[in-house]
């Protein structure tokens, strides 16, 4: 009766998929993560892993559960840091596959496969690379901003007045309502440089906003560290008929 009783208590134990989880013993170099990833402490982690290179000079990235399931497994590249570049797949506690594609430079790129824990799929999804955006490299921020003359009501009051909504050519068609933000830069000396559209709403609105921002005055530049430096901006300009 003993017997029975603990070999009924070691099948309840048991966790899913009927074997015993078991940590992977931890190496020199084992790195710690909490949910989003961050590098934590043992005690605050949720997966832990490491990175073993490969012949080809890529490297093998693999991860668990503390518990000791096996949690993503992908190729990368590597750093430090580190980056993902190549095939992935996550791992649901039980084994199976949770999602499966490519990694492009440390972002998910192309067709990404999902499956449900009972390994029934879920929608694909397909990941497409956002552009850089231009001038990214400006920053946005500084210890002294750039002034436009009168301050920041005084610029939204000026993009108000001189950007006008634009004559159809065709007065059948629709005419679009909404936003086009525009990306510029106030360089070392105030002067409004390479303006552009991050977000369209229709091409005669588009030229119309890059116009009104292109006429924007001189403004007090910015400085970081007592020197002049190029700043980086995003305006709204709304249109409606």
């Amino acid at each position: 009766m003993k017997i029975y009783l603990l070999l009924a208590l070691a099948l309840s134990t048991a966790p899913p998929g009927g074997a015993l989880a078991q940590a992977p013993p931890t190496r020199r170099d084992t790195t710690f993560f909490d949910a989003g990833w961050h590098h934590v402490s043992r005690s605050n982690a949720v997966f832990f892993g490491w990175v073993t290179p490969l012949d080809s000079g890529r490297c093998r990235i693999q991860t668990y559960y503390l518990t000791g399931e096996r949690q993503f497994e992908a190729v990368g590249r590597p750093g430090p840091p580190v980056v993902r570049d190549g095939p992935a797949t996550f791992y649901y506690r039980s084994g199976q596959p949770e999602a499966a594609g490519r990694y492009a430079n440390g972002k998910r790129t192309g067709p990404w496969e999902y499956w449900h824990e009972n390994g029934t799929p879920k929608p694909t999804l397909t990941f497409v690379p956002r552009p850089p955006t231009p001038d990214g490299g400006v920053p946005q921020l500084v210890e002294q901003m750039p002034a436009f003359p009168g301050g920041q009501v005084a610029l939204l009051h000026y993009l108000a007045t001189h950007a006008h909504y634009p004559t159809p050519t065709d007065k059948t068609q629709p005419r679009p309502a909404g936003q086009v933000f525009v990306q510029f830069v106030v360089d070392s000396t105030g002067a409004v440089v390479r303006p552009v559209v991050l977000k369209s709403l229709a091409p005669a609105c588009d030229a119309e906003a890059l116009r009104a921002v292109g006429s924007l005055p001189r403004w007090a530049p910015g400085r970081r560290n007592g020197q002049p430096v190029a700043v980086r901006f995003v305006v709204p300009l709304t249109f409606r008929p």
